[in-house]
């Protein structure tokens, strides 16, 4: 795959899983696919929804989004992607986990409060990683 096919993938990609992740649970009528065909499930139906919304902009945008991912999705991809998303998720919480115990130590009572509050966000995109990637 050519740099520059590569760099718009993972653009594409990017904003092709910030979309599904937001909206995962917002579909009822994509919830019983998994992978690829969920993937086009989600994006079309943002899509449609921009479309009832006249937003020209994020119509092109996911239509460009959805072509990509029509050319280029795997299941085996979007695992990898999600194993990925984890690990970084991973080593995100590792160091929140160092940044509290650096606040713990210091008595900061305000980064305390804000890496507490960190890990949590984070530990629960992680399951929610987790689980989407179990139910693959």
């Amino acid at each position: 795959m050519e740099k520059m096919n590569v760099g718009v993938l993972f653009r594409v990609s990017a904003f092709a899983v910030a979309c599904l992740s937001a909206t995962a649970m917002a579909s009822p009528e994509c919830a019983e696919m998994t992978g690829c065909d969920r993937k086009f499930c989600e994006m079309e139906r943002q899509r449609d929804e921009a479309e009832k919304k006249g937003n020209a902009h994020q119509v092109a945008g996911l239509q460009k989004a959805l072509s990509a991912a029509n050319e280029n999705c795997t299941d085996e991809g979007l695992y990898q992607e999600l194993a990925e998303d984890i690990e970084a998720s991973e080593a995100d919480m590792a160091e929140y986990r160092d940044d509290l115990e650096e606040a713990l130590q210091e008595g900061d009572k305000e980064k305390i409060t804000k890496y507490r509050k960190k890990l949590e966000e984070e530990k629960a995109e992680r399951e929610s990683l987790k689980s989407e990637q179990a139910n693959f």
